[in-house]
């Protein structure tokens, strides 16, 4: 029975260090620095505000979707105005267009734009097709520095070299 003094001594300890901590804590029912809201006292709107802290809060009235839900949603009134459209446009007439050598664009060339972004304002604009094809020509004719500032004006359908030259023009 000696030996196992200490053991029983430990035990022993445990046990009363246990009921005393058990029952500091059934004295102590929240921490002094939280405040405890009863559901009872608080109205609904104070509610819906504290909870507002920690989760998303929603009406009843309000009809919440799921991403699935939405998706499907999405398409159908995707589909639905597509279907008005193509009922509404007339397929025997012909389109107006306006003839292609008849169209002018005015470009606005702005200081200190390199060769790349003059590419691809004319891309933007609908004056070239081949944004490579245009910086090779460029190269070629030695103009990547060479590009004069302000207004361009392109008539018709150009080849690439008569771009190239009204972008290298004085105006």
């Amino acid at each position: 029975m000696l030996k196992n003094r200490s053991m029983m001594l430990g035990i022993g300890i445990g046990i009363i260090m246990g009921a005393l901590l058990l029952q500091m804590m059934s004295v102590r029912t929240s921490a002094p620095g939280q405040t405890n809201l009863a559901l009872d006292e608080l109205d609904p709107q104070k509610l819906k505000d504290e909870s507002a802290k920690y989760y998303q809060v929603f009406d009843k009235n309000i009809k919440v979707y799921t991403q699935a839900e939405l998706d499907t949603l999405v398409q159908t009134k995707v589909k639905e105005e597509s279907d008005k459209l193509a009922a509404a446009k007339p397929k025997d007439q012909p389109k107006a267009t306006s003839p292609e050598g008849s169209q002018k664009i005015i470009l606005y060339v702005q200081p200190n734009l390199d060769a790349t972004a003059v590419a691809d304002l004319l891309m933007k604009s609908g004056i070239i097709a081949d944004r490579k094809a245009f910086t090779t020509e460029l190269e070629k004719q030695g103009g990547n520095t060479k590009i004069q500032v302000g207004f361009h004006s392109f008539e018709g359908v150009l080849d690439v070299q008569k771009i190239v030259a009204n972008l290298l023009a004085a105006q």
